[in-house]
């Protein structure tokens, strides 16, 4: 197992769990009584609390990685990072709770806030227990992210499903989602007590804050149209179709979640100038290896996506599955990497920079598709944007490094997978 397993491969794996959870829960929502709107309301639980936390955690957690390597201490510098997470976690939730008005009416097409008091506990506690497996990350601890990611997502497949299979309702499953994660929090602070880390250093929130911040705001840039996507979907429709649009909203999980575990794993190793050459060629040996796998997996699931999702879920969500594919496509973006090699070398500037400008062509093409084409114009908006930001990307590594494209792709092989790729889809949409 030791010959298989790295922080990258660990990282992925944990990623890929996590996901696969979240899969299993949607297929065993659709198989019980719960009905439509039920369902759409534990996507709006669940995107709520992501839409209020995703960007400045995501931003915080990036900057973690390298200056915990930077550091000469021997701790972690986790629970200083745990201060600052914890803390905006605390006044995401206060901004959920006093501007609950305003999403009520402008966001969610008048549907009140589902359950915001389980909602405030899951953004306080839930948040920040997301710090567990990247202290296991930075010790390198790479067994332990394989155990613990298994156990956790089994405990919350358990906490949540089980309420639902008997008929107890949403609202228990939504209790079952948060204990699970009070559970995961819990956990933290039993690694802080047993490994000795309860310590606050000033000057490493000074830093973190710092390198942070850029990255911060380039997440907001960049994740947050997912969330104006899925915003437009809850002002102009109900919470049926914003639970057809979630479902067929999921990208592949492989390919998301596979490459964004190999970019963090990779950010410690940029950090060191040094090795920026090995580093280059270990980021191209690894996406080529990706490359190998989740292009024809890809291009196998364009081709059964449509007769699968009526069975896999139920016939309600037959649509969901031509936001899927359109979703699927993205994979041709997620694995180009220029943003690993600039937050690496801690240059968050650029990436600040193409995320805005991602956002306003993702949000000014999701306003228009949304007339002609629906949901699934929302997501072609969303595909052309993610493109557009990681050509940007590649062109100031070139111009800014002196890095060429060839220095961390396989540029042959991923131009003969994508127009493959896009081939296939257009050949599945044509012929269902």
């Amino acid at each position: 197992m030791k010959k298989f397993l790295n922080t990258i491969s660990a990282f992925q794996f944990f990623h890929l769990v996590r996901y696969s959870t979240l899969i299993l829960i949607g297929i065993v929502f659709t198989k019980t009584a719960l009905t439509q709107s039920a369902i759409g309301e534990y996507e709006t639980f669940v995107f709520l609390g992501g839409a209020v936390s995703f960007f400045w955690l995501n931003g915080l957690l990036k900057a973690l990685l390298p200056l915990s390597e930077d550091s000469e201490s021997t701790k972690t510098n986790v629970f200083s990072a745990f201060i600052v997470v914890q803390s905006f976690s605390v006044l995401a939730a206060a901004f959920l709770f006093l501007l609950q008005p305003f999403f009520t009416h402008f966001l969610l097409n008048d549907h009140s806030v589902p359950e915001m008091g389980l909602l405030l506990l899951f953004i306080v506690f839930g948040v920040p227990a997301n710090l567990v497996e990247y202290f296991y990350l930075i010790k390198r601890k790479n067994k332990a992210i394989v155990i613990y990611g298994i156990l956790a997502f089994f405990v919350q497949l358990l906490l949540v499903v089980l309420p639902a299979v008997l008929g107890h309702g949403i609202q228990m499953a939504l209790k079952g989602l948060v204990l699970s994660s009070v559970l995961r929090y819990l956990w933290l602070w039993r690694i802080f007590i047993s490994k000795k880390e309860i310590q606050f250093s000033k000057s490493f929130v000074r830093e973190h804050l710092k390198l942070g911040g850029p990255l911060v705001v380039a997440t907001f840039f960049s994740g947050s149209a997912q969330f104006i996507d899925g915003f437009i979907v809850t002002a102009k429709f109900n919470e049926e179709t914003f639970a057809v649009f979630r479902y067929g909203a999921r990208e592949l999980p492989l390919a998301m979640l596979l490459a964004n575990a190999l970019s963090n794993a990779m950010l410690p190793g940029f950090a060191n100038k040094e090795n920026l050459k090995e580093n280059l060629q270990k980021l191209k040996t690894s996406v080529s290896r990706l490359m190998h796998f989740l292009f024809p997996f890809t291009m196998v699931l364009l081709l059964v996506s449509k007769p699968l999702f009526p069975i896999l879920f139920n016939p309600g969500f037959a649509e969901s599955a031509v936001v899927f594919n359109i979703y699927l496509l993205l994979v041709i973006s997620r694995l180009l990497m220029p943003q690993t090699i600039l937050n690496g070398l801690k240059l968050s500037k650029p990436i600040m920079i193409a995320s805005f400008l991602e956002l306003i062509l993702n949000v000014g093409l999701s306003l228009l598709f949304v007339q002609f084409w629906g949901i699934s114009g929302i997501a072609l908006a969303t595909l052309m944007a993610y493109f557009f930001e990681k050509i940007y990307l590649g062109i100031v590594v070139h111009r800014e490094l002196n890095i060429r494209i060839v220095e961390y792709l396989s540029l042959k092989y991923y131009l003969l997978y994508s127009v493959g790729t896009i081939v296939i889809f257009i050949f599945a949409e044509l012929i269902f």
